[in-house]
């Protein structure tokens, strides 16, 4: 009997043993399974975005934002995506150095005279080439910070990334920074001689990258630049129940307050619209408490919509029912940093799943951007 009592104990054990084996294949395969869905989106994503917004001449590269023809119009901000965009393929296996090395050496041509600086926009013809010389603070940041992710990615160039890197945050500093408020401008333009010099693009806040900036360059105005950013985000999120913050704000001696309609571009200036969609990018990125503060009480106010539209006031009312990617994108990515937004996750990771709308420069942008850190 007790031989018997030992065989069915052995036969338990065995059958539990199997149990837990078969468990431990399944739960592998799905996360093979998913892993490789995973990396099946962004190599589909990167590789139209690719296709499609990547302009090869000789040992550069652009990236296009129009579907025109008879011209390419290339922007700062365009290349410097492409540029971050093509550091976070590598890593993934997706790119290599040498693609990257196209799009560097395109920004090294089209660096303002006299400064490290990127023209903000260059039109190309076929017969000419017309380079504005003035530039955009958010593209110059971000091929900064690009360099930055460069020389870690590709440590045989650490230095010399690194050091083109240094002299363009310089150059920011130089051309791009208020010293009266100690925040970024939005170009060498607005100087002080200009009227919209105390004028703050909301999503020049990257708080992720003023760190690096810090770390890179061991010069603290990067902290004291994102710790004023910052607050003048908290001042004007403190003023709706939304917490949402518009494209563009004031920041002078006495406060942050909000732009008027068509200030410096149209009557979406005072609103969440196309340039303040980018900040649950932007802010997630940081455990800064002031930027997961305001990023909360965005995320918060999407949760109460059935539906996120581009462009709304600050009192929380959508002034257009199309439904961008350039704004989903940013709030789904956001959104996967805690649990009870994930309902926001569910709502808007469809935009990775659609064909990538090569028709739209700055949606195809976003989602790729936002793809190479999402999955």
């Amino acid at each position: 009997a007790f031989c018997r009592i030992g065989v069915c104990m052995k036969t338990k054990y065995f059958k539990y043993l199997w149990f837990v084996v078969i468990l431990g294949l399944f739960v592998f395969s799905m996360f093979t399974i998913r892993m490789k869905t995973k990396t099946d989106i962004q190599d589909r994503i990167y590789q139209k975005w690719e296709k499609h917004f990547v302009v090869k001449k000789g040992n550069e590269a652009y990236v296009k934002t129009t579907n025109d023809k008879n011209k390419d119009v290339v922007l700062s901000e365009s290349q410097s995506y492409g540029m971050l965009i093509t550091v976070r393929a590598a890593k993934k296996g997706l790119a290599n150095q040498k693609d990257f090395e196209r799009l560097y050496k395109y920004y090294l041509s089209h660096r303002i005279e006299g400064n490290q600086l990127m023209s903000w926009e260059q039109i190309v013809q076929k017969s000419a080439k017309n380079v504005d010389d003035h530039n955009a603070t958010d593209g110059d940041l971000y091929i900064a910070y690009a360099l930055i992710e460069a020389s870690k990615q590709w440590p045989s160039h650490k230095d010399e990334y690194q050091t083109q890197a240094k002299a363009l945050l310089q150059d920011i500093l130089k051309y791009n920074y208020n010293e009266n408020t100690g925040i970024l401008t939005v170009g060498n333009w607005a100087n002080k001689d200009s009227k919209y010099y105390n004028l703050m693009r909301t999503s020049d806040t990257v708080p992720k990258q003023f760190q690096a900036f810090y770390e890179v360059t061991k010069d603290k105005k990067w902290l004291d630049i994102n710790n004023k950013m910052l607050s003048s985000l908290e001042t004007i999120s403190s003023k709706t129940k939304t917490g949402l913050i518009p494209d563009f704000i004031w920041v002078d001696e006495s406060g942050a307050r909000v732009v008027k309609p068509y200030t410096i571009s149209n009557q979406f200036d005072s609103t969440y619209s196309y340039n303040a969609c980018r900040l649950p990018y932007n802010l997630t990125q940081s455990n800064d408490e002031k930027s997961q503060k305001v990023l909360n009480k965005m995320l918060d106010f999407f949760m109460t919509q059935k539906n996120v539209f581009s462009n709304y006031n600050l009192s929380g009312k959508f002034l257009d029912d199309h439904q961008a990617a350039s704004f989903k994108a940013p709030i789904a990515f956001a959104a996967e940093k805690d649990q009870k937004y994930l309902k926001l996750v569910q709502q808007n990771k469809i935009v990775f799943m659609q064909d990538l709308p090569v028709k739209n420069y700055y949606d195809s942008a976003i989602i790729t951007l936002v793809a190479m850190e999402f999955f």
